[in-house]
């Protein structure tokens, strides 16, 4: 029986789709078969080994090796493939479509070792070699100790301690409350990993690194339970312990003291960074394992490298803020409520430093909704498309002291918070014990938060009955 009529372009063609297709069709059905087989026995293979690996793949410089390894074999046995099942034709220009279609078929396995590399490279400078030494606690999510504090500082001494009046009920040890003992059992079943947000107004014309996004995020696994906490920026006197008992200058000032001032901060690898995660572990009451801080202008190009957000706004905004870089326009915002924007870098990035119209709190709350539509909008196409720009802005404007072997985990955990499990809360105006006479600057009342992040923690109905949170779904 004769051979089937074919191109020799076309069994190429169908080999670069397929390994051992095109062979099929030019007649060489036993050659086609191994390779058919071969293929798909590999890819399930790798398929299963993805698997049975899933929870436990760190990344290093092996899993970069295999990858490579991996995908040099496969680009081996697909090239061979395409050239076997052309290489009946002679003619000039039959030949020149089967090296086009073999060049065609190299393309996504040089981009696949370029991300690869490029993407370990990136995590490598940017996330950290282990575990950070700078985190308060250690046993479960509460802190056993807080600073104690008397029942009453009078006002004429503000400026020499922290100025607080807890009732009894508040000024227990975490680890006394039974109520705490009795639920932590449960939380404990399903521990929970906090990160610590920060967004500095580095820029020009601005002198140092004010943090004036403070963000803590707590997440626990395996649930898609969450809660966004947002601290006011300009709190004074909060404890922050260490060689330093507390901070008297407002807390978006502590990252460039603390800079400064290193001795004052071991443990991490930015001492600013340090100082703001002890500082909120004690006045929240509960570890803070990591912090991830990021730039003006590194905000509004992670943004456009992510394609934008739709925002449904409720506020009406006309403002402008500072430029990211010398020579641009300042960023303007003008909305009104009730419609959706989709926002590019530099209109997301006066969207959520705007306060001209509005107060910090409601800065705040736009904050966490804006990254919680960030995260759910996240498109991995689009990630593809622009990760050339999106790895250089990463690499530039982003720090962290995660360590690189926990970002698979991490990443999984973040992508599995969901809008509705998570709470939101800003330590507003009920949250303070007073206003400082001098500046007018608020003073936190630190019982009263640490109660509500534990009753977050531990009864979030509760907190929602009584209004003290909302779920990101509905706030935002």
């Amino acid at each position: 029986m004769a051979p089937p009529r074919h191109t020799p372009v076309l069994a190429a063609s169908l080999s670069m789709l397929l390994p051992g297709l095109g062979q099929l069709v030019a007649g060489a059905r036993r050659r086609g078969l191994l390779l058919l087989v071969g293929t798909t026995v590999a890819l399930l293979g790798l398929l299963a080994a993805a698997a049975w690996l899933r929870g436990s793949i760190s990344i290093d410089r092996r899993l970069v090796a295999g990858v490579l390894a991996v995908d040099l074999a496969l680009l081996g046995v697909r090239l061979f493939a395409v050239l076997d099942a052309g290489r009946g034709g002679r003619a000039p220009a039959v030949r020149a479509a089967v090296v086009a279609l073999a060049a065609l078929t190299a393309v996504p396995h040089v981009a696949i070792a370029y991300v690869t590399v490029r993407s370990y490279d990136v995590l490598e400078s940017v996330f950290a070699d282990e575990e950070p030494g700078d985190v308060l606690g250690s046993r479960g999510l509460f802190l056993a100790h807080v600073p104690v504090l008397p029942h009453w500082v009078a006002q004429d001494s503000w400026a020499h301690g922290l100025a607080e009046r807890l009732d009894p009920g508040e000024s227990r040890p975490l680890e006394g409350s039974p109520h705490v003992l009795t639920d932590q059992r449960a939380a404990a079943e399903r521990p929970w990993t906090t990160i610590l947000l920060l967004g500095t107004d580095e820029g020009p014309g601005n002198w140092g690194a004010r943090t004036d996004t403070i963000i803590l995020v707590a997440a626990q696994h395996g649930t898609g339970r969450a809660a966004a906490l947002g601290i006011p920026r300009n709190l004074v006197q909060v404890p922050v312990g260490g060689r330093l008992k507390r901070f008297n200058e407002p807390l978006n000032g502590l990252y460039s003291f603390a800079r400064e001032k290193p001795q004052l901060f071991p443990g991490g690898t930015d001492p600013g960074a340090t100082a703001l995660k002890q500082a909120i572990s004690l006045l929240l009451g509960v570890r803070v394992d990591y912090y991830a801080l990021v730039n003006l202008r590194g905000f509004a190009d992670l943004v456009d490298a992510l394609g934008g957000v739709q925002i449904l706004v409720k506020e009406r905004l006309l403002d402008s803020v500072t430029r990211p870089a010398w020579g641009e326009p300042k960023p303007r915002i003008d909305v009104v409520p009730g419609r959706t924007y989709h926002f590019y870098g530099r209109e997301a990035l006066a969207y959520v430093r705007s306060r001209k119209t509005t107060s910090d709190y409601t800065r705040m709350a736009r904050q966490r909704c804006f990254l919680s539509a960030l995260a759910d909008q996240l498109d991995p196409v689009r990630v593809l498309r622009s990760f050339g720009s999106l790895a250089k802005t990463v690499e530039t404007s982003v720090s962290t002291d995660v360590p690189l072997d926990r970002f698979p985990d991490l990443v999984r955990l973040v992508t599995g918070i969901e809008p509705k499990e998570t709470l939101t809360i800003t330590f507003g105006p009920e949250y303070f014990f007073a206003r400082r006479k001098q500046d007018n600057h608020p003073v936190p009342h630190g019982g009263k938060i640490r109660a509500t992040v534990r009753t977050a923690i531990l009864d979030p109905d509760r907190l929602q009955a009584v209004g003290k949170a909302e779920t990101a779904k509905k706030s935002c």
